[in-house]
């Protein structure tokens, strides 16, 4: 019985490091990324159409980058509960991976609205970027992936320590 109230105690502190570690390292990137914007930088002349385009492809650039790590990121979920021995997880182990794989079909999601924002911007011919209508989504895209990576490392970390507290047992068949 002390044993397992021992494993209870060590689950808990675990699993409330690795949340609190999480709350540490968003509200660490949360003032860097503020020192960072509010750096004073030069602003190019208005209609200065080779920054704009090259802010464009900028932009275009970041926005591939991230629905391809969101679409890559979907794939390695699947391939992690495919590769697997058929086995049934309870719904609180799995809920952390139900939501790593929302979290990034809407970060996909907000990727598609943001390329949308950008047709609209050069089909109106505004000169900026610097819209909230332009940077919401873009936003949205990366924060909704990060979560998803935070929520699936959740899954995998609960799922390695299910295998660890079976005396290192694997979900490999015996056959």
């Amino acid at each position: 019985m002390n044993a397992a109230k021992g494993m209870f105690a060590r689950a808990v502190t675990v699993n409330g490091g690795f949340y609190i570690g999480l709350v540490v390292l968003a509200i660490v990137l949360g003032i860097l990324t503020y020192y960072i914007d509010s750096r004073p930088y030069v602003v190019p002349p208005a209609g200065d159409e080779a920054a704009l385009s090259k802010a464009l492809d900028t932009y275009a650039a970041a926005g591939n980058l991230l629905t391809t790590l969101a679409t890559g990121l979907l794939a390695g979920m699947g391939w992690f509960f495919t590769n697997r021995h058929k086995q049934r997880y309870p719904a609180r182990d799995v809920w952390p991976a139900i939501a790593g794989a929302l979290c990034a079909c809407l970060s996909i999601y907000f990727g598609y609205i943001s390329s949308q924002n950008v047709q609209w911007l050069i089909e109106n011919s505004i000169g900026t970027l610097d819209l909230p209508k332009i940077q919401w989504p873009r936003n949205l895209q990366f924060y909704t992936l990060l979560l998803s990576v935070f929520s699936f490392a959740d899954f995998v970390r609960r799922d390695w320590n299910k295998v660890d507290k079976y005396e290192g047992s694997t979900n490999v068949p015996t056959s």
